[in-house]
């Protein structure tokens, strides 16, 4: 029989001259079913709160000593967002607190603690049971949601055997050949040009997003004081001297206006000196 560069001498079966197809190695499938496990282990995402009251946790018991705002906290003292459910008021300097400003940083203010060794304790133990409630809660709503899908599905069950719904296939980048005539040198040019495809946008905001919404945080007030510029008057000790112009506004009448009710008292009278 007549070799070729591609058959071996000890076989002549076509069969043979088939290459065996790759195997993965040992370490590639152990890889790939690690990433399996990682995946399936993270479980569901994590809520807003849970993210928040984690943070808030981790802060308390990582802090020993208070630091600073960074963003300097917030001066509105529970005017422009709620109180402040933790540290509602400083203990030290008496300033009002709103949610804004964080337990485990100083007062604006005073830069003074917050909270003392005995009250982050138990502040931590509360934030503890607020977690696991909130945990215990989400968990609840996840179960009764799919207890509730599993009862819809029941009335229309599934066929076995059905072929499973195609993932839709991303575009792919097209390339386009264009032909071109200089007109100096009469030459044809031959141009590609490719055009790339939108990348699709998930339809929900990110979680990084919700959590970086623009607060309005209320700065401190001005250290500079506004004097009266005038002297006071003795006939108007109560005069507010600050304003260069002040307006005085008269309180709106009930009822009738005032030219009316003059009317009214003149005709009174003519009728009485007539009678």
């Amino acid at each position: 029989m007549y070799h070729t560069a591609w058959t071996q001498k000890h076989s002549s079966l076509p069969s043979d001259r088939i290459a065996p197809p790759s195997r993965p190695s040992s370490s590639q499938s152990n890889s790939k079913s690690k990433g399996k496990n990682v995946k399936s282990d993270q479980g569901p995402p994590k809520s807003k709160e849970v993210r928040k009251l984690e943070t808030l946790l981790s802060s308390l018991k990582g802090s020993e000593s208070p630091k600073k705002d960074p963003k300097g906290g917030c001066f509105c003292q529970a005017r422009n967002h709620p109180l402040s459910s933790y540290t509602p008021i400083c203990r030290t300097c008496g300033l009002i607190l709103c949610n804004v400003n964080q337990p485990y940083f100083a007062c604006p203010h005073c830069l003074a603690s917050l909270i003392s060794g005995n009250i982050r304790d138990s502040l931590v133990s509360r934030i503890q049971a607020q977690l696991d409630q909130t945990i215990a809660r989400e968990v609840a709503a996840r179960e009764r949601a799919i207890e509730e899908a599993k009862q819809q599905a029941g009335a229309f069950p599934t066929l076995y055997g059905t072929t499973p719904t195609a993932k839709p296939i991303a575009p792919q980048p097209q390339t386009h050949k264009v032909l071109s005539l200089n007109s100096k040198s009469k030459k044809v040019l031959l141009s590609s040009y490719t055009s790339t495809p939108a990348s699709s946008r998930p339809a929900s905001r990110s979680e990084t997003e919700d959590e970086e919404a623009a607060i309005m945080r209320i700065p401190p007030p001005s250290m500079e004081m506004n004097f009266a510029r005038g002297s006071i008057d003795p006939a108007r000790p109560w005069a507010n001297l600050v304003n260069e112009n002040p307006e005085y506004v008269s309180p709106p009448t009930q009822g009738e206006p005032a030219s009316r009710r003059r009317r009214r008292k003149g005709k009174d009278r003519d009728n009485g000196s007539r009678a």
